[in-house]
């Protein structure tokens, strides 16, 4: 009698734990589909977008047709519509794509360090790299800001100054604790920022000095704009 008992105990466990089981394994895959489709559209997105960014540093953007873009991905401008309704939308991407790369950049090397001189060399230096290693992206990000829609341009604007703050908040630090001297840290900071992003109309891959020795030069001349102090 004790072991009839419990013969329908274990035969409704096993049913529930095979479904739960097959519920989790049907979650996971739609989850894994899920994830596969949306790194599908970030590459094909960032495809476009480094497309568009040769064409429009090669041509202007105005004198740029979508055509061009997809001439450059080998297919027909209906897969940049796929993905982008118009060439602005395209171009403010190519915008907000570029200061969230710099924000995350500087953000950390502000975080990450724990006084002001090593925080702002690590600032110039970080920035730096990134404007060597998207040197189109950093010409077209300065060329064609009056080709953007005065709500996007304000946008950007905004974006930009916030950099130029976290910047200006390292060196009022170093100021504050007697490492820089500086009255008037918002000027040093666009400065700063200034400087280094002119960097896209010189640079030439590795004729003067690698990229590596010309970041740590930045940092160096950071430290002096902002008027370290030995």
């Amino acid at each position: 009698m004790t072991t009839n008992a419990k013969v329908p105990v274990t035969l409704r466990k096993k049913p529930l734990q095979t479904k739960t089981k097959r519920a989790a394994k049907g979650v996971d895959k739609r989850l894994a589909n899920i994830n596969l489709r949306d790194e599908l559209v970030a590459y094909r997105k960032d495809r476009i977008l480094r497309a568009a960014c040769d064409s429009f540093y090669e041509h202007g953007y105005h004198d740029c047709t979508v055509d061009m873009i997809a001439e450059r991905l080998s297919g027909t401008k209906a897969i940049v519509y796929y993905y982008f309704p118009d060439k602005h939308s395209i171009l403010y991407e190519i915008y907000r794509w570029a200061l969230e790369e710099v924000q995350y950049l500087i953000h950390r090397a502000a975080t990450e360090n724990d006084d002001a001189r090593a925080k702002l060399a690590e600032i110039a230096r970080n920035y730096a790299m990134w404007v060597i290693n998207n040197t189109r992206v950093v010409g077209v990000y300065w060329r064609e800001v009056q080709s953007l829609s005065s709500e996007a341009r304000d946008a950007v604007l905004a974006e930009q100054k916030n950099i130029d703050n976290i910047l200006a908040r390292v060196i009022q630090e170093g100021v504050s604790n007697g490492v820089f001297q500086m009255p008037d840290v918002q000027t040093a900071a666009r400065a700063i920022t200034g400087m280094i992003t002119f960097t896209y109309v010189w640079w030439r891959d590795d004729k003067r000095l690698s990229p590596e020795a010309a970041a740590d030069f930045y940092a160096q001349m950071a430290l002096r704009v902002a008027g370290v102090l030995d």
